[in-house]
């Protein structure tokens, strides 16, 4: 990793040191040291900066470097052994009873149980410190200059928005021309091909991809082409990938059946694939894909994006586009666009040097992007000069030249900036990064800055949205309501990470080999299979690796279970910091080894249904800031100690349907953040859910089995009005199988001592309930016309008596209600300003989906529609209907409600869909005057219609209006979007479909 970064994070754990003032302490015994330790590293950190910049053309300075950051990992090392057993005696002494808290305490006095121990870590500390002081010595002879490097400070702003910078510049002819070619086939290539080949040709950085995506999402491109699909093919060109892309599956296939289903979703369409980032010269290969793909109608295009000539030249049917340079005025744009957001003044002085800079950047739009992202933290207009006049500017501009002007870039970032972008490095290029997942990691290598009264996850949160500004992160995308996010980093700056970072990144998959493994080496992205192959030996030579990632993406033809001894692990690499099993083909022997990797901090075991429950000496990991233990679907209980698990902040047990209880004492997990799923056991002798109302949790949350908390329990509290930074939560009452008559007035007893606090919460499920009123769930100190002011999603699961929902949901867009629902609340849904995506699915016992009870509520007596005043439409936003699985279903309107709606002002139940999906409903009928007037399907908004096995839907008297209907539609939306399956018999023997 970058030395002077390493160097200055480890700094901030080094000093003030409050533990060395603590007389408990391990560090108390060492105190002198540890503070000579401090004394020498900061001395030497004074010229990390000039020595950084220096080593590309000084080998002697390149080599002083590397010593020292390896010394800088033993000190690391070190600490991590003192703060070890710093945790284990807080976790001994707290778990003292009273009749042996004497004891205890005189035993933690003098906190080293041995004094071989004692001896040990003095020992390490002498020998680091005689390093040090050599490597001090040396750096005379080096003349480097000393600089000082500010501490963490962010100019970040939140009302910054990250997407309100997307405009593509100076691509317009460009993209005209492709979307020409694409549409009308002004390519004057030979109209018998069936596929033609488009490439996109031009050097990294210069927005290939960008275009490419701006053509793929234009509306004109939407209509003409039945189906659109990306592909990111990226170094390595492997038609199992590609195909397995096209098909949008992760599950292992062989070649042929793959082959058979992608024709089978491609053949006779207009189709258009991307694929984006070919770097194949290999004639057969592509050869072998192109007759896979060659089986649409006249027209499917496939387009694509490639730096090399040569591979566009194999692939082509039509002239490749060259996409040129950007011109000063557009790169001025994009780079004035970056520059002024963050506070910087636009006065002329600023403006003159940017656009000289601007000049500089030769056209490159990720060169432009990237120095406007980072001067817009810079408000000193020396700063501007200084990379105005740097002599790096005079490289040419080739693509190999661009790397040491992206470094100067890198060299502009903070100390903490540098360290967690280079850190990107371990992953895969193209890989989709996870920002949760990355922030935690980089809280494991201690990465991420302290700063008081601040949590570290917020910090790495400010640092994830500063390098997506400055452009070292890129195609930022939001899941889920904004709650998950996830990034991209171009290729270019992949490979200046890895730049940096040199030997300390290893990916061991099929293409690489074990003798590439070297003692530098600190982090492994591997394949499981190729990874079992490593012997004892092989691993002994990366003794000192912090991180190692499995990853599954093999062509499987014959899946051979395979094992891994964690004993391996605990012997061979015992400075494990992350460790990510998770492969759903694996089995895993002897888990309990895995409590004695002391120093790891991230652990994820996920997808394992082999796990029952986890050895005890989990517990022991007590640095763990993160355990997941996602999809293990069998396993049953947490370890009874998990209490001591004085580090953790996140657990994660999504899917996690066979837990049964929570080990007590879960309330002492003072530095829980995320508590995905808190299951209430049958008994008292279990964690209870008053334990949780001290915890600061956050995130995702399912709470289950809340119909057994107990009176004891709600007298202690189960308040979460505090827990503010909850943004998806599900309440489970009891699962879809208990069915508890008479539980309503108790569970709104329940609802009510929760208290939930809706501030952030986008995501509320609800299953099991039987009370009557949902407001009771919220703290009665939110005033109505408060409550759930960004709730964007709402599921309601087997809650029959639940009436009608709050009103003021100005956000709700999306509602599934599953289950048996009153009329109450149907119609509060039915007038929800801003829902789009409606789901009703098993309504039990329904058999008029609107009858004579929502009528009753939406007329009044002189019959006159609660529309909303105006005479407006229910379902006014309403753009996806979906009705499955209704087996007692007949009809979607009562008849008399079916002739009220057409005498209203507006005559249509439901305005605009877009699409109509009914699926299973075996029983259900509807009337050619519901299908036109009342859902209004024959609009030209409808894009999507699926009716699926609802043999009763039609009436034989209407069989001849309806089939015309259908025709029609099926004419204008094509085979894609129309999924028909009615037998009419009776008019025609066949199906439409």
């Amino acid at each position: 990793m970058a030395e002077a970064a390493l160097i200055s994070g480890l700094l901030s754990n080094l000093s003030p040191l409050p533990l060395i003032k603590d007389q408990f302490s391990l560090f108390w015994s060492f105190k002198k040291e540890v503070q000579k330790l401090s004394s020498t590293l900061s001395s030497i950190s004074a010229v990390l900066e000039d020595a950084e910049r220096k080593k590309e053309k000084d080998k002697q300075t390149e080599d002083w470097l590397r010593k020292l950051k390896d010394v800088a990992y033993e000190v690391r090392d070190i600490m991590d052994d003192c703060t070890y057993e710093d945790l284990r005696l807080q976790v001994n002494r707290r778990n003292a009873s009273s009749s042996t808290r004497i004891k205890v305490t005189n035993s933690i006095t003098h906190p080293f149980i041995s004094t071989w121990t004692r001896l040990k870590v003095g020992h390490k500390i002498k020998d680091v410190q005689e390093k040090l002081n050599q490597i001090s010595s040396e750096r005379q002879t080096l003349s480097l200059s000393e600089s000082i490097h500010g501490k963490f400070t962010s100019r970040w702003r939140e009302t910054i928005s990250l997407s309100s910078c997307n405009k593509v510049y100076g691509r317009d002819i460009e993209k005209k021309k492709i979307i020409d070619i694409l549409v009308n086939n002004t390519s004057g290539a030979c109209v018998d091909k069936k596929l033609s080949v488009l490439p996109i040709v031009g050097i990294g950085g210069l927005g290939k991809t960008t275009l490419a995506q701006t053509v793929f999402n234009d509306e004109e491109i939407s209509k003409h082409f039945e189906t659109k699909i990306w592909v990111c093919v990226s170094d390595e060109f492997d038609i199992q990938l590609v195909m397995k892309a096209i098909l949008e599956e992760k599950a292992e296939a062989r070649s042929e059946e793959l082959q058979k289903k992608v024709r089978e979703k491609l053949s006779g369409k207009r189709y258009l694939i991307v694929l984006d980032d070919v770097w194949n010269e290999n004639l057969e290969e592509w050869d072998q894909l192109r007759s896979i793909l060659d089986c649409g109608s006249n027209g499917a295009f496939v387009l694509t994006t490639t730096r090399k000539r040569n591979v566009a030249k194999i692939m082509e049917t039509i002239q490749h586009i060259q996409i040129s340079l950007l011109s000063d005025e557009d790169c001025w744009l994009l780079f004035e666009e970056r520059a002024f957001m963050c506070g910087t003044p636009k006065i002329p002085n600023f403006v003159d040097i940017g656009k000289e800079i601007a000049k500089k950047c030769k056209g490159v739009p990720l060169v432009a992007k990237t120095f406007g992202g980072q001067l817009g933290f810079k408000s000193d207009i020396n700063e501007w000069s200084k990379i105005k006049d740097n002599e790096i500017w005079e490289t040419q501009n080739e693509e190999s030249d661009l790397l040491p002007i992206l470094r100067l870039s890198y060299y502009e970032l903070p100390y903490h900036l540098r360290r967690c972008f280079v850190f990107c490095a371990i992953f895969p290029k193209d890989a989709e990064i996870e920002k949760e997942r990355l922030i935690q990691l980089w809280m494991a290598h201690d990465l991420i800055p302290t700063v008081k009264n601040q949590e570290v996850e917020d910090i790495g949160n400010t640092i994830w949205k500063e390098l997506c500004w400055r452009s070292f992160f890129q195609d930022e995308e939001s899941y889920g309501y904004g709650i998950y996010e996830t990034c991209k980093m171009h290729d270019l700056m992949h490979d200046l990470a890895q730049s940096v970072m040199k030997d300390e990144c290893y990916m061991l998959n099929a293409n690489s080999s074990n003798d590439g493994l070297k003692r530098e080496i600190r982090h492994v992205t591997a394949m499981f299979d190729e990874f079992v192959k490593i012997s004892a030996h092989s691993l002994k030579k990366i003794g000192e690796l912090q991180t190692l990632i499995f990853i599954d993406d093999r062509d499987v033809k014959n899946v051979i279970e395979q094992q891994i001894s964690l004993s391996v692990l605990n012997k061979e690499l015992p400075t494990l910091r992350v460790l990510e099993l998770g492969c759903d083909y694996a089995q895993y022997q002897d888990l309990h080894y895995l409590g004695c990797l002391k120093h790891l901090r991230y652990l994820d075991i996920s997808d394992n249904d082999e796990i029952k429950t986890l050895p005890d000496s989990i517990c022991d990991l007590l640095n763990l800031q993160t355990l997941k233990l996602n999809y293990c679907s069998n396993l049953e209980s947490l370890p009874r100690n998990t209490k001591d698990l004085i580090s953790l902040r996140h657990l994660y047990l999504e899917e996690c349907d066979g837990l049964k209880y929570m080990p007590r004492g879960m309330g002492q997990l003072k530095h829980l953040k995320t508590l995905s799923r808190f299951v209430i056991g049958m008994k008292e002798r279990y964690c209870q859910l008053d334990e949780l109302k001290e915890l600061d949790i956050g995130g995702s949350l399912k709470l289950k089995n809340l119909g057994r908390v107990s009176d004891t329990s709600m007298k202690r509290g189960i308040s979460m009005a505090r827990k503010t930074n909850i943004n998806e939560l599900e309440l489970e009452w009891r699962s879809d199988y208990e069915d508890e008559e008479g539980k309503n007035t108790r569970d709104e007893k329940i609802g009510e001592a929760l208290e939930v606090s809706t501030a952030r919460l986008k995501i509320l499920k609800i299953r099991g309930y039987k009370g009557v009123n949902l407001s009771k769930l919220v703290s009665p100190t939110i005033p109505s016309a408060g409550v759930f002011p960004n709730l964007s999603m709402l599921m309601i699961s087997n809650c029959p008596k639940l009436g009608a929902l709050p009103p003021h949901l100005k956000s709700l867009k999306h509602v599934e209600v599953v289950g048996e629902c009153s009329d109450e609340l149907l119609y509060s849904i039915s007038n929800l300003s801003a829902l789009t995506r409606l789901f009703l699915i098993g309504l039990g016992e329904r058999s008029v989906l609107f009858g004579a009870g929502y009528m009753a509520l939406m007329f009044d007596d002189n019959n006159e529609a609660h529309l909303g005043g105006g005479g407006r439409s229910t379902f006014q936003s309403l753009q996806c209907l979906n009705i499955w699985d209704c087996n007692k279903l007949k009809r979607l309107f009562d008849e008399r409600m079916i002739s009220k709606i057409s005498g209203c002002q507006n005559k249509h139940f439901i305005n605009s869909l877009t699409e109509l999906s009914i699926r299973y409903c075996p029983e259900l009928m509807i009337s050619v005057e519901e299908f036109v007037g009342n859902l209004n399907i024959n609009n030209n908004s409808l894009q999507r219609l699926y009716l699926v096995n609802c043999p009763k839907l039609v009436s034989s008297e209407e069989a001849d209006d309806v089939i015309a209907l259908l025709r029609s539609l099926r004419t204008r939306l094509g085979r894609e979007k129309f999924g028909v399956d009615i037998r009419l018999d009776w008019q025609m023997n066949r199906r439409v479909n």
